[in-house]
């Protein structure tokens, strides 16, 4: 008999191995075994089936080796992670095999011992729950798997929440739960809130963990002791003796989404499908509730409950004023934002000024009206760059349309642009001149490449404790921040958001405006700067309506064929060859030229220039295929990563990309 084994290294391809008689009856699919591996004599595999010898294609292979141990009597997962890892492998194009190690990478090299597990303890007296989750705690309650979106009134609430939610979901001796959060930081204040319910059986999962503690942990929750698991994104694997109820917290941030290293997933969907796997319940809670997750709801795959009262929304929140630039051309701050601002410095109170992200493109408008041009095929604003021939043009980032810069401003007939757009630096200058020189600027920009780590830590430290008055930095240092005299947040430059070519643009504005909302208190001023003061998303500010914002970017997003509505597949070419690059182009137009055939919605956009690629030697371009469903999608980015490779050229293809520059 043969052992078809897959290992977690960056081959598409798994191996077989001739199995001991001893072992013949044990092997099954799902176990670990060990098997010399290359030059180890002793790599750590899983077993995805055992077949005759007959039955193998083993023209590839000059000998077999033989496995030498199983690992465990039987698999550590009671769900199929096999059928997992391949659904996942499909969806984002990693290899099996790394898709698999993600489950078991943690595992231990040797079965874990017997543990006796201790009677459940009985939980400490608690408080009702509140009234808001009466119903999502009904629908738990009742047992039926389901998958839940939660919006929250804000973030604050979660340790009074989640409590008795995972009391309701957990009623079971046996049953185990697990909440994700986006932030390490957030797992101490959520575990000693926990805790009451379930004492001594909450515990906590990090790359902080010491291997001692990252052991117990895993022990803990594949052995059942632990009752509940707090976990960063990684949990999303790890084993559990019986997973009955998941919750994720913040399920729109983007930190979710694994893209820097293989294998590559989104955190929200690889649970929801283990959770549906185990045919058991999830929640994914969030103020500000991704488009996806939010159209899922409104077409009915998933249940949508609100802990928001609509009434207290925006009688409770701080001042919002929306600044349109048009009226202060040339101002870094507008007069409005710098009298408050030297007002807010001068009463003890801090701020925090938020600048363009890092990576936007300049823009271009009219020096006398503020008009500034969009794409009229698919919305967003135009990157002004020069052409080939050194001629100014515009470009659309995301469909990768092109216009000649123009000549006339359309809406009055004015002859003179600017440029457009304040980074870090130039607010922190700004912000320095404009205020008496015993305030204390400090700037975080979350560029960790091109500063001090440590610098930048103790800039936000310094702002955290009280230290500093002013912080100028990205929208990052929204989500790090806690500062004790807060009372006046701006966003210099929102266009710099509206106008990206990321799809999700609004969607991004509308939480980090809304993020900025929830950190001021009843007292406390929100600017925000704009030359696009007509935009939607403006006009939800004045409640802070997601609903109703909501509700408009899913009408938008349907009318551009975009996620929901669609799987995106993103494939870049790169070579300083610009022959080689339109060749491995067409190669690709080729390989997807099924793309809108029988009536199929999907189509392919491109090829998108990067702004100043004309200017330079080496040249880059990609193509955005939006596939009617993930099943066309999975096909597309399998032909793609299929391509002969032609020399010199570099080709990066994703799936679900959250990057467009």
């Amino acid at each position: 008999m043969l052992a078809e084994l897959s290992f977690p290294i960056p081959l598409k391809r798994t191996f077989y191995y001739l199995l001991p008689e001893e072992l013949e009856l044990r092997a099954a699919p799902g176990l670990r075994a060990v098997a010399p591996l290359g030059k180890r004599a002793a790599a750590v595999g899983v077993i995805l089936r055992v077949l005759p010898e007959k039955d193998a294609d083993l023209s590839g292979f000059k000998e077999l080796k033989s496995v030498s141990a199983l690992l465990e009597e039987n698999p550590l997962f009671p769900e199929d992670a096999l059928a997992l890892a391949r659904w996942m492998s499909a969806r984002w194009g990693s290899p099996e095999g790394l898709c698999l190690g993600a489950f078991y990478a943690h595992a231990p090299k040797a079965a874990p011992a017997p543990v006796k597990e201790p009677a459940p303890a009985l939980p400490a007296s608690t408080p009702p729950p509140p009234a808001e989750i009466e119903k999502l705690l009904t629908a738990l309650s009742s047992g039926a798997p389901s998958a839940c979106v939660l919006r929250l009134a804000a973030l604050e609430r979660r340790e009074a929440l989640y409590p008795p939610i995972f009391a309701a979901a957990l009623k079971e001796d046996s049953a185990q739960g697990l909440l994700l959060v986006p932030d390490l930081n957030f797992i101490p204040p959520l575990q000693a809130a926990l805790e009451p319910f379930f004492p001594g059986r909450v515990g906590a999962w990090h790359a902080r963990l010491t291997p001692k503690k990252r052991a117990e942990a895993w022990a803990g929750a594949q052995g059942g002791r632990l009752k509940i698991v707090i976990a960063t994104r990684t949990g999303v694997f790890l084993p559990f003796a019986n997973l009955r109820f998941a919750l994720l917290d913040g399920e729109q941030e983007e930190v979710y989404r694994q893209s820097e290293a293989e294998p590559l997933y989104h955190t929200r969907e690889v649970l929801l499908r283990r959770m549906k796997a185990l045919e058991a319940s999830c929640v994914l809670a969030s103020p500000c509730p991704s488009i996806e997750s939010w159209g899922a709801a409104a077409e009915g795959s998933m249940l949508r409950f609100d802990a928001a009262a609509p009434a207290a929304r925006a009688v409770l929140g701080p001042d919002v004023k929306v600044l349109d630039m048009e009226g202060y051309p040339g101002e870094i701050l507008a007069r409005p934002l710098s009298d408050a601002l030297r007002a807010a410095v001068a009463s003890g109170s801090q701020a925090l000024l938020i600048a363009g992200r890092k990576g936007y493109a300049s823009r271009l408008f009219c020096a006398h009206c503020g008009w500034m041009p969009r794409c009229p095929a698919c919305g967003p604003g135009l990157t002004l760059l020069k052409g080939e021939d050194g001629a100014p043009v515009l470009l659309c980032r995301r469909c990768g349309k092109k216009d000649p810069r123009p000549e006339t401003c359309p809406k009055c007939g004015g002859k003179v642009f600017r440029d457009y757009g304040t980074g870090t630096q130039k607010a922190q200058e700004a912000a320095v001149k404009l205020l008496p020189p015993a305030a204390k600027v400090v700037r975080f920009d979350g560029d960790v490449l091109r500063g001090s780590l440590k610098a930048m830590r103790a800039s936000l430290e310094d702002f955290s404790g009280g230290k500093a008055d002013v912080l100028v930095g990205t929208r990052i240092a929204l989500r790090e921040l806690g500062a004790p005299r807060l009372g006046l947040i701006a966003f210099l430059d929102a266009d710099s958001e509206l106008a990206s070519a990321d799809f999700r643009s609004s969607e991004k504005a509308f939480q980090s405006f809304y993020g900025a909302w929830r950190l001021l208190g009843p007292e406390g001023r929100l600017f925000i700067q704009t030359r696009e003061s007509g935009h939607y998303v403006f006009s939800r500010l004045a409640d802070m309506d997601y609903p109703s914002f909501a509700d408009g970017e899913l009408a938008a997003r349907k009318d551009f064929f975009y996620p929901p509505f669609s799987h995106i597949v993103k494939v870049r070419i790169a070579s300083y060859d610009r022959a080689g690059m339109d060749a491995a182009a067409a190669d690709l137009l080729k390989a997807l030229s099924f793309l809108g055939g029988g009536g199929d919605a999907s189509e392919i956009l491109g090829p998108v220039t990067a702004p100043g690629e004309e200017r330079r030697k080496f040249h880059s371009e990609y193509y955005l295929v939006k596939a009617a469903s993930e099943k066309t999608a999975a096909l597309c980015l399998a032909r793609a990563q299929a391509l002969a490779r032609r020399p010199g050229v570099s080709y990066f293809i994703e799936a679900d990309p959250y990057g467009f520059h």
